[in-house]
């Protein structure tokens, strides 16, 4: 069986130092009891944080953890402070987790997305180096989004599944965020991409679409290179646990003592981590109007209310924890008597024996999140009591899809934590009987093992319509190989666009100039009288010879309407084209860019092009789509054809391809060829190549290219290595 990588924020194992002795504590959270039986086969592991910031450890220290860890199969990421500070406080828990949740963010730092970027770097370095052969690796949750595709770009045939553990909002929510894009395009690295429900699975499917990076259908999504499966599964509890635990001595004898604490009162029992997500201020305000509307219940019922500390860093996390102790105190002030206390209120959190008593003992569970990916809490109360209870749920919880029989409340009708507080108290006890089983028979048939089961196997059964993958990423020894034969070769053509491939995407594209080191590179190409270089773009002639005025180089302008050679001033018309089109179709271009956000249209020779790169997406796309469809007839009437590149539609002649531009430079006789770009415009230029030529694509994409370099970063340090006359 083929080796299984887990990848999370944190290892099921927390590393603590204590006078400079280190102890090493297992967690119990849900997914370390899912996913443990994987990582009880050596040749599995599980990569993660092991909790400590790397300032706090010595050389000594981390070969010791790293020791110890390699005996549990765990294998550890060290962070530095500022990295846990930037990358989890602030771009993770202070963005991405309240935005999925629909709360508001705060002001981002710059430095948060450089965090986020390189500690999802230095994981993705940690898998390389600890997989063998071709494993599956099971990435989890958002503070990794970018994961998938970090691995999936240097090990295209390792089978990469990604759970998100929290909501995924919808697509206008989501545009939100300046890195919108590359975060989708992280998490869509992964084979498998799985959800808590429906919800958010259409929630992530339209968001693709809107971003325009693949098409939906059945719960896949089609890439241009291959297809991703996105599907829901709930995830469940240890029910066997928890229904064991009732047995336990520590367990009976804390029951006792609460039951003794508690005598003559209903209990309500409100149990989560202190988190802006979980509704504690909303609870609490639905318990004081229900007291203010029914003096009768006042000293008959207790609100057990557990708040485990979580993320006391963050300011808005320390602002809701003033604002609780407050409604605690105002509460306990305005209803309490000296004999009874309506809320019984801790914020240090329990150990598994308390909170399974307070559950057995607890006949209602108040459990009303602003929104949540599950909720595993309300499971485990129902796991965890052996006669009737009553479970109040927000109908936000992912949890309430499968908890239909819970008395379901939403945050936007207060009234309605007040009524299912009423009706719970006062519910018969036939019909608890019968909403607690249901739910409890549910739960013992979807426990977290199944969860992680189906998930394994669905990834490591083969997409349906996921073509076989040819295109190799183009590594360190295979680009050794190729400079061997680039230094054996008299006679070499270069092809190489610009966009995208010399130079990064920029929002305005008229002032994308080649920096002075990739002029500098070029120059040395060009100087060697064994090489035929040519730079085959999308842009107009008058902007390439902007770019390109001191260099000896070889143009082709407007995806091969216009050539100009090397040496040479005048630029020659490949293929020319009439103007009644331009008039017919300019105004509509015109029309569409006024209603998008920065979008704009660029009128070239032969061509007509609408850019929306600097565009919000969710506006950007939703125009795109519009356009598409009115500009369809219209340009099928002058035999013209929509190109559809990167962030941008462009209109022009289908004889016009880059392919046939460089027509010219085949007629000779080179012993090496190597072309490289980066959208469906080069694939002309692939396919027109002998076979025995490099043909490279950057970034992800179906291609026909044979080889495959993730940035145009490593594009330029190719090239920079061929230029050297020795193998290095």
């Amino acid at each position: 069986m083929p080796q299984i990588l887990i990848v999370s924020n944190r290892l099921p194992v927390t590393v603590n130092k204590v006078d400079n002795k280190l102890s090493f504590d297992t967690s119990m959270g849900g997914v370390a009891t899912g996913l443990a039986s994987y990582v009880k086969s050596r040749k599995n592991k599980w990569i993660g944080w092991p909790g400590i910031a790397s300032e706090d450890l010595t050389e000594k220290d981390k070969q010791q953890i790293i020791t110890r860890l390699a005996k549990r199969n765990c294998v550890p990421v060290f962070l530095t402070k500022r990295q846990v500070e930037d990358f989890y406080n602030g771009y993770s828990n202070s963005l991405l987790w309240p935005l999925f949740h629909n709360l508001p963010m705060v002001a981002a730092k710059k430095r948060w997305w450089k965090a986020y970027q390189d500690v999802n770097t230095a994981f993705s370095q940690a898998v390389l180096k600890t997989v063998v052969g071709n494993s599956s690796v099971w990435i989890q949750d958002y503070q990794l989004m970018l994961l998938p595709e970090l691995v999936k770009l240097d090990r295209p045939l390792l089978q990469v599944g990604f759970f998100m553990h929290i909501p995924f909002p919808e697509p206008k929510t989501f545009a939100k965020l300046p890195e919108a894009n590359q975060l989708l395009s992280g998490v869509l690295g992964a084979d498998l991409i799985g959800f808590h429900t429906k919800n958010y699975v259409s929630n992530f499917l339209k968001t693709v679409q809107a971003f325009d990076l693949g098409l939906s259908a059945d719960d896949q999504l089609i890439l241009p290179d291959r297809t991703v499966q996105v599907t829901n599964f709930p995830m469940g509890i240890d029910y066997e646990k928890f229904t064991a635990a009732r047995k336990l001595p520590a367990v009976k004898t804390a029951t006792k003592e609460l039951k003794q604490r508690y005598k003559g009162l209903k209990i309500i029992a409100g149990v989560d981590r202190l988190d802006i997500t979980k509704g504690f201020a909303e609870r609490l305000i639905a318990y004081r109007d229900f007291l203010r509307q029914f003096p009768k219940e006042h000293g008959k019922i207790v609100f057990v209310l557990v708040g485990a500390p979580s993320r006391g860093e963050i300011d808005a996390y320390q602002q809701l924890s003033k604002k609780v102790d407050d409604l605690v105190a105002a509460i306990n002030h305005e209803f309490g008597t000296p004999k009874w206390q309506p809320v019984d209120y801790n914020n240090q959190g329990l150990n598994f024996e308390a909170l399974t008593a307070l559950f057995q003992i607890a006949d209602i569970a108040f459990i009303a999140p602003l929104r949540d990916g599950m909720n595993l809490v309300a499971k485990e109360y129902i796991a965890s009591k052996k006669k009737n209870g009553v479970l109040i749920l927000s109908e936000t919880a992912g949890a309430a899809h499968e908890l239909q029989d819970a008395l379901l409340v939403s945050h936007k009708k207060p009234a309605s934590l007040v009524a299912a507080i009423d009706q719970a108290l006062h519910m018969r006890r036939r019909e608890a009987r019968g909403r607690f089983r249901r739910m409890q028979r549910h739960l013992a048939d979807n426990t977290v093992h199944t969860w992680a089961s189906d998930f394994m196997t669905t990834l490591q059964k083969p997409v349906p319509g996921t073509p076989k993958l040819l295109t190799r990423t183009l590594t360190p020894k295979l680009q050794t190989v190729i400079h061997a034969r680039y230094l054996q070769a008299n006679k070499r053509l270069i092809l190489l666009d610009y966009d995208g491939t010399l130079v990064p995407f920029n929002g305005d594209y008229a002032t994308n100039r080649a920096p002075k080191s990739l002029i500098q590179l070029l120059a040395k190409l060009t100087a060697d009288p064994a090489n035929t270089v040519v730079i085959a773009s999308g842009r107009s002639a008058d902007d390439l010879d902007a770019c390109f005025d001191s260099l000896d180089v070889n143009l082709v302008a407007e995806h091969g309407a216009m050539i100009k050679s090397a040496g040479q001033h005048q630029w020659k018309t490949l293929v020319r084209s009439e103007g009644r089109w331009k008039r017919q179709l300019l105004p509509i271009l015109r029309k569409y860019a006024a209603v998008t956000p920065l979008a704009r249209v660029e009128e070239k020779p032969h061509s007509l092009v609408w850019h929306y790169r600097q565009s919000p997406p969710y506006y950007a796309q939703k125009n795109v789509v519009i356009l598409k469809r009115i500009l369809k007839p219209i340009v099928k009437s002058f035999g013209l054809t929509i190109l559809a590149g990167n962030k941008v539609l462009e209109i022009k002649d289908p004889a016009i391809t880059k392919g046939t531009a460089i027509t010219k430079w085949l007629t000779k006789d080179y012993d090496f060829i190597v072309a490289i770009g980066d959208d469906i415009t080069d694939e002309d230029l692939f396919t027109a190549l002998p076979a025995a030529s490099y043909t490279i694509k950057v970034r992800n994409g179906r291609t026909a290219a044979n080889y495959r370099l993730a940035s145009d970063k490593a594009v330029v340090s190719f090239l920079a290595r061929l230029k050297n006359k020795s193998i290095v």
